[in-house]
């Protein structure tokens, strides 16, 4: 009986048609969350919005602590906050979750041939928990999330279509996900080295034109924030901690073991950030913590499992997410490979199909490992135990998701036999999403009930956490 079911798992993980399937379930779901979850996390996003409309301009940089943060979210949210206040705001959110999946569905179907690895990965983008209420608060990181898989999609077109529509389109792309957030600032130069290697082969009038015509588009769409800071504050690049320093308690560095204390049993004990967890001074337990269950507390109001004995759904999250994360890294490895095949042997396959593919696979992942780059260094510059959640990563989402694809290629090329493993270690990874949003809005539901304030939860939160 139970071969039986895993037969007809396999069945249909290897239907064409289930990616849709699962697509539709990540909707549903972030519909669920929308209702369930409060428009806003403790970052004030909301003010930067309520300063517009009160005062008819941007905010510099210096007058809001989130003000450093460039325009283009604000200014697209602002029509959603002014008809309908900050729920209306947080559907705007929804409507770019929902087309972002549908875009990471997109782009698995252009890289990933073989149907049951596409599905399997997609599953991942449609349940991470971290990723869902990410983009779905009021915050520059919904749009950035949207952002980030527009660039990946908008390369992966330029490099297999190499037209002029489709290079203004990419630079486009870049330009508008720099004015989302400064996150982006490293792909800036490697969206430039694309364009010089497609017209590399062209004249050098032509090259040059196609490199300043790119260039103009990102410029001008994407510099405003950098230039006011210069003229407002006479530096280009203005970070708000610089402004607005966070309290001690905020201090992450505790000695070396910060960076290679990964005693996972710790998180399973405990899996809710407090004083007692040492993942608040480690690194390795922050990402890890970060990515596969709400780790932090006082992200949202979704609550229960923070207080209750449903916590312990967090410990089996931590257990489940273990082998899709040695697939993550195997995959991070095998592209890292990748890299240099394509260095040793770009003379003979430069130009080709296979190489454009290959290029931007090996992007994906250069940029993924850059942003984990600049994650380090904001936690070496500033010291604050938040650079290391892993939500400074949703803009480089899909590198992570392509990264376990190749991972499950991998196990399925040379240890067939084990795929099976990972195809139910995966599927119980989204049910018990499923499981975790259904309790944490029932619950929720429950108290507004009770209560007319799904809101007063939070009481016991903080006194169960001694805060």
């Amino acid at each position: 009986m139970f071969l039986l079911m895993i037969d007809k798992i396999t069945v249909f993980f290897e239907k064409a048609s289930t990616l849709k399937t699962l697509l539709w379930a990540g909707i549903l779901l972030r519909i669920l969350v929308f209702f369930a979850m409060n428009p806003q996390n403790p970052d004030p996003h909301h003010e930067v919005l309520a300063f517009i409309v009160k005062n008819h301009r941007l905010p510099y940089s210096n007058e809001l602590f989130l003000a450093c943060h460039p325009p283009f979210y604000y200014l697209t949210a602002l029509p959603f906050y002014v008809i309908g206040g900050l729920k209306f705001v947080q559907f705007y959110g929804l409507l770019t979750s929902c087309l972002n999946l549908w875009l990471i569905a997109k782009l698995l179907e252009m890289t990933i041939k073989d149907v049951a690895i596409r599905n399997l990965s997609f599953l991942l983008a449609a349940f991470l928990g971290m990723y869902l209420v990410y983009s779905l608060f009021i915050s520059n990181d919904t749009l950035s999330v949207l952002m980030g898989t527009w660039f990946f999609y908008t390369l992966l077109r330029y490099l297999r279509e190499q037209t002029l529509k489709n290079e203004v389109i990419f630079a486009l792309s870049a330009g508008l996900a720099l004015l989302t957030k400064s996150t982006f600032i490293p792909f800036i130069p490697f969206a430039l080295a694309v364009v010089f290697l497609v017209r590399i082969r062209q004249s050098f009038i032509k090259m040059a034109s196609a490199m300043m015509i790119a260039g103009a588009v990102i410029g001008l769409t994407g510099s405003y924030k950098y230039l006011e800071n210069h003229y407002k504050l006479g530096q280009y690049f203005v970070h708000n901690l610089e402004i607005f320093p966070l309290p001690t308690n905020a201090i992450f560095y505790q000695g070396p073991q910060s960076f290679y204390n990964f005693n996972l049993l710790t998180l399973i004990k405990d899996p809710n950030l407090s004083s007692r967890n040492p993942s608040i001074h480690a690194a390795p337990l922050l990402i890890y913590g970060t990515f596969w269950y709400k780790h932090v507390y006082f992200e949202n109001n979704l609550t229960f499992g923070n207080y209750s004995g449903f916590r312990y759904i967090g410990s089996l999250f931590f257990v489940v997410g273990i082998l899709p994360s040695l697939l993550i890294l195997l995959g991070i490895g095998l592209l890292i490979r990748q890299g240099f095949v394509l260095l040793i042997n770009w003379q003979t396959t430069f130009g080709t199909p296979p190489f454009w593919n290959s290029l931007f696979e090996v992007l994906c992942i250069v940029l993924l490992l850059g942003s984990v780059a600049t994650m380090f260094t904001g936690i070496f510059k500033y010291n604050d135990w938040a650079f290391m959640h892993t939500r400074l990563l949703v803009h480089v989402f899909f590198p992570i998701v392509l990264a376990l694809a190749k991972g499950l290629s991998f196990i399925k090329k040379t240890k067939p036999s084990l795929n099976r493993y990972f195809m139910l270690n995966l599927l119980f990874f989204a049910g018990l999403t499923i499981v975790y949003f259904l309790v944490e809005s029932g619950v929720l539901v429950w108290n507004w009930l009770q209560y007319g304030n799904k809101d007063e939860i939070q009481w016991y939160v903080n006194k169960s956490l001694g805060l």
